[in-house]
């Protein structure tokens, strides 16, 4: 790595030995403006890295080298809705969605994919402190493919005339109910027809 230019420092070797004895392969990028003196600024493309695995795992050693609070956004394709097997020292995994996809509406799933309803599972997870990190994600399929899809809600408060809706209605109905106890309070007058007495 440092051949390349890479720092290899103590601590990132550290943090790579689990792979390196697992004789996994790993992918180092290093990232440079175009000009010498240039700050390094704006987006990046997605790289899209492939290969061939009988395990559904998602790298998380090196992130316990950091220090500060880590948010991590998974999105896994696959035949079934997936899962987390355990929380590897963050807060419980989240699903924020989960679905079958139509890869015709999509042509960036269709390349991924090979075509089809591959199962689409969104999960968020945190991690406060990251240097509890023990572990990397592996994934398995869950009992069923029980698709979710959060709802959001959007209240908003009616008004009339600027005054909140349910203020009005309330008061009104207040209002018919004290009439309502005024007229049944108030005494009937009845007046008896007088009667002439006959000369």
């Amino acid at each position: 790595m440092t051949r390349n230019g890479g720092t290899g420092d103590a601590e990132g070797s550290t943090g790579l030995r689990p792979y390196v004895e697992r004789e996994w392969e790993y992918v180092a990028v290093r990232l440079a403006p175009k000009e010498d003196g240039a700050t390094l600024s704006g987006t990046l493309d997605p790289l899209r890295i492939s290969f061939g695995s009988d395990r559904l795992i998602y790298p998380m050693r090196l992130s316990r080298l950091a220090d500060q609070p880590q948010s991590l956004g998974l999105y896994v394709l696959a035949d079934h809705r997936m899962e987390p097997r355990d929380a590897i020292g963050g807060d419980a995994p989240k699903v924020r969605f989960a679905g079958r996809v139509p890869a015709a509406g999509s042509p960036a799933v269709g390349e991924l994919t090979g075509g089809g309803r591959p199962f689409l599972t969104a999960i968020d997870q945190y991690f406060p402190q990251p240097e509890r990190i023990d572990a990397d994600h592996e994934f398995r399929a869950t009992a069923s493919d029980t698709p979710y899809r959060q709802i959001h809600y959007d209240d908003k408060l009616r008004e009339f005339a600027g005054v909140p809706a349910w203020l009005v209605t309330v008061g009104g109905v207040f209002a018919v109910l004290i009439l309502l106890v005024v007229a049944t309070a108030v005494p009937r007058v009845r007046r008896r027809p007088s009667v002439t007495p006959a000369a």
